[in-house]
């Protein structure tokens, strides 16, 4: 069987600028090895500190973000154990209204008996305590 090579179709193909700015150095392409008569010349030296200034630039800048990487990370730690507190108390307080709920519908069956009628009488309380320890913990 013959391969059959397929170019790929890039006539609709949206074409995306790069807007960030890039710094074309002046000697980019220059050999970068100097021997030592060549690193004792001034403009040698001026090069090497100019890049040296550039570089601790860039250092100051990455640690920056570094720093507020490390802020935000902190920060969405806490928000998400927030959440996992708040939706635990949520489940909490659907529990206590369901089975409150359950045991409150149960009432008329159990009223002319008083061992159930306490347990309903619990189960009302649990119900009441469930629902305001709920939101008391989410103010």
């Amino acid at each position: 069987m013959a391969q059959v090579d397929q170019a790929s179709d890039d006539s609709d193909a949206i074409e995306i600028k790069n807007d960030a700015l890039t710094e074309k150095r002046a000697l980019s392409r220059v050999e970068r090895q100097l021997n030592d008569d060549e690193l004792k010349h001034p403009g040698v030296q001026k090069m090497i500190l100019d890049r040296l200034h550039v570089a601790e630039n860039n250092i100051s800048t990455l640690e920056r973000f570094r720093a507020a990487y490390y802020d935000v990370k902190s920060k969405l730690a806490v928000a998400e154990s927030s959440s996992k507190r708040v939706a635990s108390l949520d489940a909490l307080q659907s529990a206590a209204l369901g089975v409150g709920c359950l045991v409150l519908g149960y009432l008329p069956t159990a009223w002319g008996n008083w061992p159930l009628t306490f347990v309903v009488f619990f189960g009302g309380v649990g119900l009441v305590g469930g629902s305001v320890w709920s939101k008391w913990s989410n103010k």
